[in-house]
């Protein structure tokens, strides 16, 4: 599909040394009335990543991206799109940028193809051919005769970021795009923006839906009561927090707190992007068309359940390729911290029972998105 599309969309892709982040956010401060929604908010999204913002209810995620999208004015700070200031050039900005909000209106009375070109010529678009273009990228070329009110909710989502994708935006500024729809819709959407990242489009993605972002995005922002808890790749953020929990285990130091590790976070963003220091083992390997590290290759822990003293297992795994950490607890469970994939867990299990250990359960820890934002969050409203 990538080289289908390679006239239409590669031309987006950044990779000039010294150029602008597509997303560069700076003490970002908005007010309704007498509340602070936005307190200093800074963070930046190098060009090709899938950037997650999270946060609960009421934290400010819409706020930031109605200021990003141009639609409100921040009352301090600065935010630029591609080194474009949305407040002093928004017009600039709008040709820039694709942003989907949640729960966007459609025209039902009218076609798919009728809809497009609609807003192909609202964009002034001129090349006619871009719909075609979009519909096969977002694959509603079977649906593209049929009425919008006869569409379900997963392919109105499609239609929304087929109608931002139209004017070909450097930048999708989508908010709950996987909202309300269920799972194969979801799995669709998510496929659909990792082809999208391929294509060298940056993606902010506001979603409470963890696992789903896990799986697609390279690097994450956690906002709360209005400010910003941590940002950078999925993979750093969650390695640190992986040395800081084996570091207290031992006893050497006691886990930061989360605003300490804002502010260490928040430095480093503010010196160099998303890009955090100290990054997961073999990260360098894989990264986005921006240079920005994919997960995947973050520290993961795998739970075992083992009859008789967990001990055991210890010697039998320590130092093997891709251990990082081995734990013993009680009741028989060991948890071991590594950096391989399925094949590392086969070969364990089978390690470990030609050993003679009696296992009686194997549990990956996939989701380090989870654990980073429960680690990181203290479930406060504002």
């Amino acid at each position: 599909m990538q080289g289908e599309h390679a006239g239409l969309l590669d031309e987006n892709v950044e990779d000039q040394p010294g150029a602008p982040p597509a997303i560069r956010v700076r003490h970002l401060w908005h007010r309704y009335g007498n509340f602070d929604v936005l307190r200093d908010v800074s963070f930046e999204v190098g060009h090709g990543e899938i950037f997650g913002f999270i946060g609960p209810n009421g934290a400010g995620k819409t706020t930031t991206i109605s200021i990003m999208a141009t639609l409100l004015e921040p009352m301090a700070g600065r935010v630029e799109i591609d080194g474009i200031d949305v407040a002093i050039d928004p017009d600039e900005v709008r040709k820039l940028i694709g942003y989907m909000p949640d729960h966007a209106g459609v025209y039902d009375r009218i076609s798919v193809r009728e809809y497009l070109e609609f807003f192909a010529d609202a964009f002034r678009v001129e090349n006619i051919g871009v719909v075609d273009a979009v519909i096969e990228l977002t694959d509603l070329g079977n649906l593209q005769t049929r009425l919008v009110s006869a569409l379900s909710k997963g392919m109105k989502q499609r239609l929304q970021l087929a109608r931002i994708l139209l004017h070909d935006p450097k930048v999708l500024i989508l908010d709950e795009p996987a909202s309300d729809l269920d799972p194969r819709a979801r799995i669709e959407i998510r496929d659909l923006l990792l082809e999208l990242r391929e294509l060298g489009k940056t993606v902010f993605l506001s979603s409470h839906i963890l696992t789903e972002l896990s799986d697609v995005c390279t690097s994450v922002g956690i906002l709360e009561k209005g400010q910003l808890v941590i940002a950078g790749p999925i993979g750093e953020i969650a390695e640190r927090l992986e040395s800081r929990s084996r570091a207290a285990a031992h006893g050497h130091v006691e886990p930061a707190s989360p605003a300490a590790v804002a502010a260490v976070a928040g430095s480093a963003a503010v010196a160099g992007g998303a890009a955090v220091a100290g990054g997961a083992p073999g990260s360098a390997g894989r990264s986005t068309q921006g240079g920005t590290a994919i997960p995947g290759t973050a520290t993961k822990r795998l739970k075992l359940k083992v009859l008789g003293d967990a001990r055991q297992v210890i010697p039998l795994v320590e130092g093997g390729g891709g251990v990082v950490a081995v734990e013993a607890t009680a009741g028989g469970q060991v948890i071991i911290s590594h950096t391989g994939g399925d094949r590392f867990i086969a070969d364990v299990v089978r390690h470990l029972v030609g050993h003679g250990v009696m296992l009686v359960g194997v549990e990956p820890e996939r989701n380090e998105l989870e654990r980073i934002f429960l680690e990181y969050t203290r479930g406060d409203l504002q």
